[in-house]
């Protein structure tokens, strides 16, 4: 965990919801004329990308790529419902080893070599 990780129960949609809150009205109290926000609809798109990025910060996860699509409520507590749907997701996936670092078969050459042998 990073240093501004702190512990979040990712598995528990009330603690995501608090610490999404408490990130908007971070984010919000920073900025001129912004109130203190109720929803995600009281937030404009600047400060939603904000709150998912300080998300990141804070969880110590990436995440923000997973929130393109996110079209599955207008409360904190959908916000909270989807980061935990995302991280049981991610942490049920079994690890990929990238292709690069894979040895390659008994008797192959790797793909770097015989680009340079051609």
């Amino acid at each position: 965990m990073s240093d501004n990780a702190t512990k979040v129960d990712l598995t528990n949609v009330d603690d995501v919801e608090e610490m999404v809150r408490e990130i908007a009205r971070m984010i919000c109290a920073e900025q001129p004329d912004m109130p203190e926000p109720e929803s995600l609809r009281d937030l404009d798109s600047f400060s939603v990308v904000q709150v998912l990025l300080e998300v990141e910060n804070t969880t110590d996860r990436k995440l923000l790529e997973k929130f393109e699509d996110f079209t599955e409520g207008e409360e904190f507590r959908d916000l909270a419902a989807y980061i935990v749907k995302v991280v049981a997701e991610e942490d049920a996936a079994p690890a990929e080893a990238p292709a690069a670092t894979a040895a390659p078969a008994a008797g192959e050459t790797p793909a770097a070599e015989a680009d340079t042998k051609a």
